[in-house]
């Protein structure tokens, strides 16, 4: 272990997109604070340390592996999966870090109003509300939907963007503004960012702009499905729509009545951008244009 007295930060999630870019920020600033990975797989962990890298095995289901995972960290990053154990998952957590004398956390939520009453965004706000309730400093950080999401979850699909929210706009944020957003807070620490809450919205889009956008960023022609939620459900019924690798059954579900609430208008209070890029990075966040034209390659590999 390196004899730095500079803060040891734990990040989760550190073979993701989010994670893996939060690791590559902090490194790009040595000496500010001393980046740990963390993963649930041995041969990873084991890999990176061979690599000369800090890293530690955390299993979110095993809380056994906690408070080794915890031991000497100083600040800690916080995500989980699409899950619903991410309750127990991040209650069980924030009192280890307690326990660990972990002295200032950031936790990745979503970009709700505290009243949600959509499971998935209610439980990230008890979540928050744990936290906040601990002996723990915190931060939050809470990102509309990812871009990174047209790679993943709501890839193109035979062609086209399916949009099942009809005309409704939702804010988008690339995943490298979030990563450098959570770096920044880790760095900088609780003396700067202690009970903050910062959201993150560089754009505002349905599928018919997102779609125009892919069009005109790729050559070719991508035209919006544009769906109901009731539509979406239709087809999920019919074979013709599964729920997304990584994501259990309540938490998919949980996304249906995002979608819906969408539609109705009831989530038209976060249809809106944010400066929180700008306030606090200094520059102009990612804009879905310029995220489109960085990830053309892989976006055009969809429609082979």
């Amino acid at each position: 272990m390196p004899t730095t007295g500079a803060p040891r930060v734990l990040v989760l999630g550190a073979t993701g997109r989010i994670g893996t870019a939060v690791v590559r920020t902090l490194e790009a600033t040595p000496g500010q604070v001393v980046p740990v990975r963390a993963s649930r797989s041995k041969a990873t962990v084991e890999q990176w340390i061979k690599e000369g890298k800090e890293a530690v095995r955390i299993d979110l289901d095993d809380p056994g592996t906690f408070p080794r995972a915890l031991e000497g960290i100083d600040r800690a990053f916080l995500m989980t999966g699409y899950t619903s154990a991410m309750n127990h998952q991040t209650k069980s957590l924030v009192d280890a870090a307690e326990d660990a004398g972990v002295g200032f956390v950031v936790h990745l939520g979503v970009f709700g109003d505290g009243r949600s009453t959509d499971p998935h965004f209610a439980w990230h706000e008890l979540v928050e509300r744990y936290i906040a309730g601990s002996r723990l400093a915190w931060a939050h950080v809470h990102p509309h939907v990812f871009m990174e999401n047209l790679l993943g979850i709501n890839r193109l699909r035979d062609g086209r963007m399916v949009w099942p929210m009809g005309d409704k706009r939702v804010g988008w944020v690339a995943g490298e503004d979030i990563a450098a957003v959570v770096a920044k807070v880790l760095a900088e620490g609780p003396e700067s960012h202690a009970g903050k809450d910062y959201y993150l919205s560089a754009d505002l889009l349905n599928g018919a702009e997102v779609a125009e956008i892919l069009s005109a960023a790729l050559g070719r022609e991508i035209p919006a499905l544009v769906l109901t939620p009731d539509d979406l459900q239709r087809m999920i019924d019919a074979g013709l729509d599964t729920t997304p690798a990584g994501m259990d059954a309540a938490y998919a579900a949980s996304t249906l009545v995002w979608l819906r609430q969408t539609f109705e208008g009831r989530m038209d209070y976060s249809a809106h951008t944010t400066g929180t890029v700008q306030d606090l990075l200094g520059r102009e966040p990612v804009h879905f244009g310029s995220w489109v034209a960085a990830h053309r390659q892989e976006l055009l590999d969809q429609l082979r």
